[in-house]
């Protein structure tokens, strides 16, 4: 049985340890999406956190409580980049070196800042390879420490910590939260802080339709896994399968999950640029795009979202936008 108090705890450990290294972003409201949904929804905009996404929370976390030790010997992950970027950087920050275990068609600019920020890039075809047996290679044969990009509880702790901002800055008990979602790490630190404080508060998981493992795992109640070889415009969430550990913690939280198509998530990301001026990647504008695909059942809700990523192409941004534009 999951302690929520006890996660809790650890999510504000976790919060208090890495406060130095990331950003406390802005939350964020606007009348016109309210209106277009029916609802009171609030953003939390991890796209403007330093690397880019929300991920650098949990990979600070991780870092933060290995020991001299075990740093000395440096850390290892596997990422299609936002993971990465947040592992390089608080290697960096906390005195470590990384190795990043990242598919070779990965968006370029995500690529480019991970080796900015000092780390090793190790490419794999994703069709083809198993990141994770490369990884776990990599940990045994140098004794570094391997850090998952979900299914770690202090991955999990520090992701909590977007949340956990949000409930120290507004009175606001929320009805439900949508939250994007790969290996349910997000989602599972979210839904921990949130069930702490409104138990009622209906969790959802925001996932592409084609790659909406979640989803159909929560029906089932067991992990499911996408055999899809289409990859779409979210790169960052086509993990085929729930964490074990992740999706643990989200069936015990009563999460559901909620998917979008390429139209709702291109409509997503031209909102958030008209209402906000941000530049919010595919993955990082699920949460919107889901609301928006079902509209029914935000009517009259108070609902939290994060726009967990802004790491994209400017070329490949305005393309995507110019679908969208006809």
């Amino acid at each position: 049985m999951l302690d929520l108090q006890k996660e809790f705890n650890k999510i504000q450990d976790s919060f208090h340890r890495i406060s130095d290294i990331v950003y406390q972003t802005p939350i964020l409201e606007s009348s016109s999406i309210n209106k277009i949904l029916g609802a009171e929804i609030t953003f939390k905009a991890e796209c403007l956190q330093e690397t880019g996404s929300f991920k650098l929370r949990g990979a600070s976390s991780a870092i933060s409580i290995l020991s001299e030790e075990e740093r000395s010997r440096g850390v290892v992950a596997f990422s299609s980049g936002n993971h990465a970027q947040g592992i390089a950087f608080a290697s960096r920050k906390l005195g470590t070196n990384a190795k990043i275990v990242m598919p070779s068609d990965a968006p370029k600019i995500k690529i480019q800042k991970t080796q900015e920020y000092g780390a090793e890039v190790i490419f794999y075809d994703r069709d083809k390879d198993n990141r994770e047996i490369i990884g776990l290679a990599i940990a045994k044969n140098e004794k570094r420490k391997l850090i998952k990009p979900f299914d770690d509880l202090n991955v999990i702790y520090g992701q909590g910590t977007a949340a956990l901002e949000v409930i120290n800055e507004v009175d606001t008990k929320f009805d439900m939260s949508v939250i994007c979602c790969s290996g349910g790490g997000l989602a599972a630190g979210t839904g921990i802080v949130l069930k702490n404080k409104v138990s009622e508060c209906q969790l959802y998981t925001a996932e592409p339709k084609n790659w909406n493992d979640h989803e159909e795992s929560f029906i089932q109640k067991n992990r499911v896994s996408i055999k899809s070889q289409n990859h779409g415009i979210c790169d960052a969430l086509e993990n085929p399968q729930p964490g074990e550990v992740t999706f643990r913690i989200n069936l015990a939280l009563n999460t559901k999950g909620l998917s979008a198509d390429d139209k709702h998530i291109i409509e997503a990301m031209k909102i958030l640029y008209d209402e906000f001026d941000l530049i919010v990647e595919p993955s990082g504008a699920i949460g919107l795009a889901c609301l928006l695909q079902n509209k029914d059942i935000c009517q009259n809700k108070r609902i939290f979202t994060i726009l967990s990523g802004g790491n994209i192409d400017a070329n490949r941004y305005n393309e995507l936008l110019g679908i969208n534009n006809g």
